[in-house]
C-alpha cells in the first residue's frame, strides 16, 4: 500500500474513447468507472461536454450529480482552440478569445480547478487573465509533442508565463514527451500503411537520435517515401519526444496537472516511457496536483483493466521511491 501523499492519480475519459465511440459505455458508466480509478475525473470539453463550448443546464446537471453520486474530484478541462475551425481561414484574435471563453466559464461552473490549454492560446492568455484571476482557475498549456521540454515553441511558452508571473498560468506535461521508444502498434501500423521497411528503419533511428521532423522529412521522402504515407511516420514525432524526466524539476513550479500518456503496460510497465524516472522528478520537486491516466494505445483492450494497471504501475514506482529515501 503506496504511503505517498505528494500527488494523487485519476483518470481522463479520454481513456475511455473505443469503449464511449462505440456506445458500450455512456457518459454516466464513465463517470462511475472514474470512481474506481482514483476518484479524479479529467474530461474533454469537445468529446464529453453537452453543447460545446458553452454549458448546457442539462450537463451541468449530469457533470454535478455524477459526481456526487460516486465521490469524485474534477480535476483538470480539456479546453481546445480550434483556430483553424474555418474553412477560409484562421480564427482572429478576436474569435479565439471569444471561442476560449465559455469553456473558461464551463470549467469554472463545473467545479474544475485546472483548465488544459493549447499552445494556440497562447496569443490571448493575457485577456483570460482577469477572469482566470477573479475566479482562482489554473490554466496551463500542454507540453505534449512535438512540444518536448527544450522545443522552442515549450521556451516561448515558459518565457510569457514568466513574465505575467502569474501562479495560475502555468504548464501541463504530458509523458508522452518522456518517451524511450516508438510503441510497437505504431511501427506495425506504419508497415500497414505501406511504409518500405528501408525507409521505416532510418525514421526510427532519425527519431532515436532527436533529430527533428522538418529535418528528417526531406531525407525520408528522398528515400522514396510516397506523400500519401508521411502520416504514418510523422507521428513518431507528433506523439513521442526525447524529453529527460529530470527535466521536470527545471519547471516544476509551473506545473498544474500532469497527463499520464501511456501506451501499453506490458508486464505491469509502460514499455516505451521513462515512468520511473519521472515519478521520480515528480517526487523529488514536491509535486502535489494530479496525474490523468491518458490510454491512447490500441482499442482492444479493456480501457478500464489497462487503466488500473497503469495506476498501479504508478503507486508501485512512487512506493519504490519512497523506500529508495530510506
Amino acid at each position: 500500500m503506496s504511503t505517498a501523499t505528494e500527488f494523487r492519480v485519476g483518470v481522463t475519459l479520454h481513456s475511455f474513447t473505443a469503449e464511449y465511440l462505440a456506445s458500450k459505455w455512456s457518459f454516466e458508466d464513465m463517470m462511475e468507472l472514474c470512481s474506481y480509478l482514483g476518484g479524479g475525473v479529467e474530461i474533454v470539453g469537445p468529446a464529453h461536454q453537452r453543447g460545446f463550448p458553452r454549458l448546457t443546464h442539462e450537463f451541468e446537471r449530469q457533470f454535478k450529480s455524477s459526481v456526487e453520486r460516486y465521490g469524485l474530484t474534477p480535476t483538470s478541462y480539456g479546453s481546445y482552440a480550434d483556430p483553424f475551425t474555418l474553412v477560409d481561414r484562421d480564427f482572429t484574435l478576436d474569435e479565439l478569445a471569444d471561442y476560449t471563453m465559455p469553456q473558461l466559464e464551463s470549467a469554472v461552473n463545473l467545479g474544475f480547478p485546472v483548465v488544459r490549454l493549447q499552445y494556440f492560446a497562447a496569443p490571448i492568455v493575457e485577456r483570460l487573465m482577469p477572469f482566470v484571476e477573479a475566479h482562482g482557475l489554473k490554466i496551463g498549456y500542454e507540453l505534449h509533442a512535438p512540444l518536448t521540454l527544450e522545443s522552442a515553441r515549450t521556451q516561448q511558452l515558459l518565457e510569457q508565463i514568466t513574465r505575467i508571473d502569474s501562479p495560475l498560468l502555468g504548464v501541463i506535461p504530458d509523458m508522452g514527451i518522456f518517451a524511450r521508444s516508438v510503441p510497437q502498434f505504431r511501427i506495425a501500423a506504419a508497415r500497414a500503411r505501406g511504409v518500405p521497411e528501408p525507409i521505416l528503419q532510418r525514421a526510427l533511428r532519425l527519431w532515436e537520435d532527436d533529430v527533428i521532423l522538418e529535418t528528417a522529412l526531406p531525407e525520408l521522402l528522398g528515400m522514396g517515401l510516397e506523400p500519401d504515407k508521411v502520416l504514418a511516420l510523422e507521428v513518431m514525432w507528433g506523439s513521442f519526444g526525447r524529453s529527460d524526466p529530470k527535466g521536470l524539476l527545471e519547471i516544476m513550479p509551473h506545473i498544474v496537472h500532469m497527463h499520464g500518456k501511456y501506451f501499453s503496460i506490458v508486464d505491469g510497465d509502460e514499455p516505451d516511457i521513462r515512468y520511473r524516472e519521472a515519478v521520480a522528478a515528480l517526487l523529488t520537486g514536491g509535486y502535489e496536483g494530479w496525474i490523468s491516466s491518458e490510454y491512447e494505445g490500441p482499442g482492444d483492450v479493456s480501457s478500464f483493466e489497462s487503466v488500473q494497471a497503469h495506476q498501479t504501475m504508478i503507486r508501485r514506482h512512487m512506493d519504490d521511491y519512497h523506500r529508495s529515501r530510506h
